[in-house]
């Protein structure tokens, strides 16, 4: 049995005891423009060298409506997805978050983050999908990581169109699930949008047509502007 949803649902149990999913989405939604809106109102709390940063991001995000904001999530989760033909990316084991963590923080101290590093594009998509393909939260991932990259890439001097992501919401998760498998990871359409969202002329930029470039609309043959995500689920180790 999943402890974060209402039993019987996909629901999230939550501090407004919202049951109806539509609501809640809604909810969640206005709530998260709140928050991002006044996110420089943190920033003095966050330490970009330490993975507490994410905690106090999240937390910040989605307090207001539940309890477990800023938490680590104590199940493993998977979600279809359909530029994988259903299957899911691999996740953290919810007992390896924060060695997990630990070890991408180190890893992001070894690198220069400017635009004198002819590799900032690869390094900054590094950056983001190790840390989303985590997923330390139920719910919350993407937006959190969004907003995480966007203070990081400010702290360092690097000008980022955080809107870009915003309103591409659909693209960015699916670029983020192509580029964080394991097998046969496929970064190229982040590296697409992490290079028009810093502003950088890459080498690895995919040229898609000016269409689909300039919309985000396509990936391999899906249009995933219009994506309807599929809901967490729980392993069945932790049912």
């Amino acid at each position: 049995m999943d402890p974060y949803i209402y039993p019987n649902t996909n629901i999230l149990i939550n501090k407004l005891d919202i049951r109806d999913e539509k609501q809640l989405i809604d909810v969640e939604a206005q709530l998260l423009i709140a928050g991002i809106v006044d996110i420089s109102s943190i920033t003095w709390k966050i330490d970009f060298h330490k993975y507490d940063s994410l905690q106090i991001i999240h937390h910040f995000l989605f307090h207001e409506l539940y309890t477990w904001a800023g938490k680590f999530r104590s199940v493993n989760i998977s979600k279809s997805e359909r530029v994988l033909n259903g299957l899911s990316v691999a996740y953290s084991d919810k007992d390896h978050i924060v060695s997990d963590l630990e070890n991408v923080f180190k890893w992001a101290q070894s690198k220069q983050w400017s635009y004198s590093n002819p590799s900032l594009i690869k390094d900054f998509s590094v950056l983001m999908v190790k840390l989303w393909r985590i997923h330390p939260y139920r719910e919350g991932n993407t937006r959190t990581v969004s907003i995480f990259m966007k203070l990081f890439a400010e702290a360092n001097r690097l000008d980022f169109n955080a809107q870009l992501l915003s309103q591409h919401a659909g693209y960015l998760r699916n670029a983020l699930v192509l580029a964080a498998v394991e097998e046969a990871p496929e970064p190229q359409y982040l590296f697409n949008m992490m290079s028009d969202a810093l502003d950088v002329v890459s080498s690895n930029k995919l040229h898609l047509d000016d269409e689909a470039s300039s919309s985000y609309q396509m990936i391999r043959q899906y249009n995933v502007s219009e994506q309807e995500e599929k809901p967490f689920k729980i392993d069945r180790d932790d049912k």
